[in-house]
C-alpha cells in the first residue's frame, strides 16, 4: 500500500510540474510577443518605437545584469582588511560532518593553518557515523587545537549539532564551515577585525571548485544566484545571507535568534532571516573566499538544488504566516524577498518562450544583450577568483549560463510542486570524494 501511494504521489507531483511548466512557457511566449510603444525622449526626436515584449525584457536584464555586476566587482576589489589581526579572542569554530570522513582533513587542516592563533575546531559528528567518527578522532588526536564532540542531544540534525557544539563551548565568537572547505588563511582574521569593529556576523563567501563539467556549471551557478542575484536586494533592503558555513558571529548574536532551527531544512536560509528581522548587523567578507566541493554528478546537482528551493518554500510559508503579525517593516519586506527567491525560477523559465518569440519574428539580436552582458560579467568574477589564488584558469564555461539558468529553474519549480502536495521533510545528500 505505501508502494502504491508513494506511486500516486510521484505521478501527481508529474502530472502538477509539467502543467505549471507548460503554462509558463505560453504564458512567456504570449507575453513576448506582446508590442509595447515607446515614446522617446524629445532630446531624441520625440517619436515612438514599437518593441515586442521579449525585446524590452532583454533591456531590462541587461540593466540588472549591468548594475548588479558593477556593485559586486566593486565588492569584491574593496572588500580587504589593511591590517589584520593574528590574536584576540578565541574563535571556537565547528564543523558538523556526516559521510564526511573522507573530505574532513579539509576543513580542519586548512583552518588551523589560520593566521589567526586563538582559534579551537570542534568537529561535531553523528553517533552514527563511524568513518567520520574515525577520522575526526585522528585529527583530535594529531593537533592540539582541534576536538572532537558527538552530537548526541540531536542526532541526525546539521542545525542541531552545531547549536549542541555552542553550547558545549564558551566563546564569544562562534564559526562554523563545511567539512569539504578549503578557508583561507586570512578569512578568519579578517571576520575577527570586522566583529571587533562592531559587526554581529559576518558572512564569507564560498567557491564551488569547477573541476569538472557539473562542478563548472555549480560554480557559475553559485556567482549567478548567489553572489550577482543579491547585490541588488541587499543595497535595496539591507537583507544579508547568513549562511550555516564560512560564517563568524558572536555568541550573544546567535542566541539573540535563538541559533538554527533544525526543523528547517535549509537551516542557513531560516537563520538568516531570522537574524534580518531580529537587526543583527551582517557583514559580507569577499576578499577571502573558500573553496567547497560541487555536486559531482547531474544526479547530485540535481537533487541538491531541489532540497535548497524546498527549503527555500518553507522558510516563504513560515514568513508568510509571521507577516500577519509584523513586529516591523522588516518583517514585511522578508517574505517579499522570499518569494523572490522562490517564485524567480518561474520568470527565468520564462525567458527561454521569449527567446523563442524573438527567433520567430526574425530579431534574435536583442538576446546578445543580457547574454554578453551575464558572460562577460561572469567571466570578470572568475578572472577574480584566478587572480586571488582561489582557482587556477579562466575557462569558458561561463558560455554555459543560458542553459544553466532555465535547468535550475525547472530544479526550482519541481521542488515547490512537491513542497507544496507531497514533501514529507525527506531531503537529499551529496556524495563527497
Amino acid at each position: 500500500m505505501h508502494e502504491l501511494l508513494t506511486i500516486g504521489h510521484a505521478s501527481i507531483d508529474r502530472v502538477v510540474f509539467g502543467l505549471a511548466v507548460g503554462v509558463i512557457m505560453i504564458t512567456g511566449y504570449l507575453q513576448g510577443t506582446i508590442e509595447i510603444i515607446l515614446a522617446l525622449p524629445t532630446a531624441l526626436g520625440g517619436a515612438s518605437i514599437a518593441l515586442p515584449q521579449a525585446a524590452v525584457a532583454c533591456v531590462t536584464l541587461t540593466t540588472i545584469f549591468g548594475l548588479s555586476g558593477t556593485a559586486l566587482l566593486a565588492k569584491l576589489r574593496n572588500s580587504r582588511i589593511p591590517s589584520l589581526p593574528t590574536r584576540g579572542p578565541t574563535v571556537t569554530a565547528i564543523i558538523p560532518v556526516y559521510d564526511d570522513g573522507a573530505v574532513l582533513d579539509r576543513s580542519v587542516k586548512s583552518l588551523l593553518a589560520s593566521r589567526y592563533c586563538d582559534l579551537q575546531v570542534v568537529i561535531v559528528t553523528e553517533p552514527n557515523d563511524d568513518d567520520s567518527i574515525a577520522q575526526a578522532r585522528s585529527l583530535a588526536d594529531d593537533h592540539e587545537r582541534a576536538r572532537m564532540l558527538i552530537n548526541t542531544e540531536t542526532p541526525g540534525s546539521k542545525a542541531g549539532a552545531i547549536n549542541h557544539a555552542v553550547a558545549a563551548t564558551d566563546s564569544n565568537y562562534i564559526a562554523v564551515f563545511d567539512a569539504d572547505e578549503q578557508v583561507h588563511e586570512a578569512f578568519i582574521a579578517s571576520a575577527v577585525a570586522r566583529l571587533n569593529g562592531g559587526s554581529d556576523i559576518v558572512q564569507g563567501r564560498t567557491i564551488p571548485d569547477p573541476d569538472g563539467l557539473i562542478e563548472t556549471v555549480a560554480y557559475y551557478e553559485s556567482v549567478v544566484l548567489g553572489d550577482l542575484s543579491r547585490r541588488l536586494t541587499t543595497l535595496l533592503t539591507d537583507f544579508t545571507m547568513a549562511a550555516s558555513r564560512t560564517v563568524v558571529m558572536r555568541r550573544d548574536a546567535f542566541t539573540t535568534v535563538d541559533g538554527y532551527d533544525r526543523e528547517m531544512l535549509t537551516e542557513d536560509y531560516d537563520f538568516a532571516f531570522a537574524c534580518y528581522n531580529a537587526g543583527l548587523d551582517v557583514t559580507e567578507q569577499f576578499a577571502h573566499a573558500s573553496v567547497i566541493e560541487a555536486a559531482h554528478s547531474l544526479t547530485d546537482w540535481w537533487g541538491q538544488r531541489k532540497r535548497w528551493m524546498t527549503g527555500y518554500a518553507q522558510v516563504l510559508h513560515r514568513l508568510l504566516g509571521e507577516c500577519r503579525s509584523p513586529t516591523g517593516y522588516r518583517s514585511i519586506v522578508a517574505p517579499a524577498i522570499c518569494a523572490a527567491s522562490v517564485l524567480g525560477n518561474l520568470f527565468m523559465l520564462s525567458l527561454v518562450p521569449k527567446a523563442a518569440a524573438l527567433f520567430i519574428q526574425e530579431i534574435p539580436g536583442w538576446l546578445w544583450l543580457p547574454i554578453g552582458t551575464l558572460a562577460m560579467t561572469a567571466a570578470a568574477i572568475r578572472l577574480h577568483d584566478v587572480v586571488a589564488g582561489r582557482l587556477d584558469s579562466l575557462g569558458v564555461g561561463y558560455l554555459l549560463l543560458p542553459v544553466i539558468l532555465p535547468v535550475y529553474s525547472l530544479a526550482g519549480i519541481k521542488a515547490v510542486v512537491e513542497y507544496l502536495l507531497t514533501w514529507d521533510g525527506e531531503w537529499y545528500s551529496v556524495s563527497k570524494k
